[in-house]
């Protein structure tokens, strides 16, 4: 019997085209297998916030189609999703789709779908939070030293003299596809500013860190039927610096699946921990730089980039997995999930 899923694409975010690309990709591999999976609707968010909903196909493929669909205030296409009974699958990302706006929202609405616990995604929309815990939570793991410049007022030569000498990388704090992202080489108090400058209109919360040079390995992980599936690590190999760039051209940068040795059991193991730990659901991606045998531990993305050429996708196509089976495990993972009580009445005297 097939599941059927609702898309739900786009959103008034900074990530939105790669909601876009990914929805392409997502869209194309589940039509491949409408046996197991089927396309219910496709919900797709403008860049402006107003809902875009279609019922039946052949689905839009493009922005200039998705715009085309019947609309609805963002209420009314939350109830809609929720009555529909279809197990909705989020492809939204960065602000307000994986940083915990939307999974609040389905939380308290109940709406059936892989958006996983609130706090998990609102950690993992936070670079600075999650590198504090992880950090606690598995005292092997390494982070750089960073400083978190909150608005416009800072100190340039306190913020250098802090992370010390050397290249700093400079980054919007939550958010996601590097965007934004800054190697300064060389760095100097004017050049910190302007780094800075540019990041605030995006984020007021802008992260400073040295330098790592080492080996960039990105760790995908994935649960099925409550177990870990050890899907390959990748190494991510450069120029020296993987920016936003070097993430979207083609060309500069490649990604190769890892053979098994320490180092990359050991990523895994880290990351199969910190899944756990901070209850992501289903799916996630890790990232690291190792130098010296020391992982140093970036950050985690609790819903990877699904784009055809993606880290996530070709590591599950490496395990001989589809996006159906991912959609599927979504599925599963969610309705496995134990249900709490949340009325207790109690008295209070004074």
């Amino acid at each position: 019997m097939s599941t059927s899923v609702t898309l739900l694409v786009g959103g008034r975010s900074t990530e939105h085209d790669a909601s876009l690309h990914g929805y392409h990709h997502v869209l194309h591999e589940l039509l491949k297998e409408s046996d197991r999976v089927t396309i219910d609707s496709v919900f797709y968010i403008s860049r402006s916030g107003v809902v875009h909903v279609f019922k039946n196909g052949p689905w839009p493929e493009d922005e200039a189609g998705l715009l085309e669909g019947s609309t609805l205030p963002l209420g009314s296409a939350v109830e809609r999703l929720r009555e529909s009974g279809s197990f909705v699958f989020s492809l939204l990302h960065g602000n307000e789709g994986e940083d915990g706006g939307w999974q609040g929202l389905a939380e308290v609405f109940g709406v059936r779908g892989n958006f996983g616990p609130t706090l998990a995604s609102a950690v993992g929309m936070n670079k600075y939070l999650q590198a504090s815990l992880a950090t606690a939570l598995l005292p092997a793991l390494h982070t750089p030293r960073s400083v978190l410049v909150q608005g416009n007022a800072f100190d340039a030569q306190r913020i250098l003299s802090k992370i010390g000498a050397g290249p700093v990388v400079v980054k919007p704090n939550r958010m996601g596809a590097s965007l934004l992202t800054t190697c300064l080489h060389a760095p100097t108090e004017e050049a910190l500013a302007a780094a800075v400058n540019a990041v605030a209109p995006y984020d007021t919360q802008i992260l400073v860190q040295e330098f790592i040079r080492g080996r960039e390995y990105s760790c995908s992980v994935y649960r099925e039927e409550g177990k870990f599936v050890d899907l390959p690590v990748a190494e991510i190999v450069s120029q020296g610096f993987f920016g936003h760039e070097e993430k979207h051209v083609k060309g500069r940068a490649r990604i190769e699946l890892c053979d098994e040795d320490a180092t990359v059991t050991a990523i895994r193991e880290l990351s199969h921990s910190l899944f756990e730990a901070t209850d992501v659901a289903t799916f996630a991606r890790f990232d690291y730089i190792v130098r010296d045998a020391e992982i140093y531990f970036l950050e985690v993305n609790t819903l990877p980039g699904l784009m055809s050429g993606s880290i996530f996708p070709r590591a599950l196509a490496a395990s001989g997995r589809t996006v159906a089976d991912l959609v599927l495990a979504s599925v599963g993972d969610y309705d496995g999930r134990p249900s709490r009580n949340k009325i207790k009445e109690y008295e209070i005297s004074h």
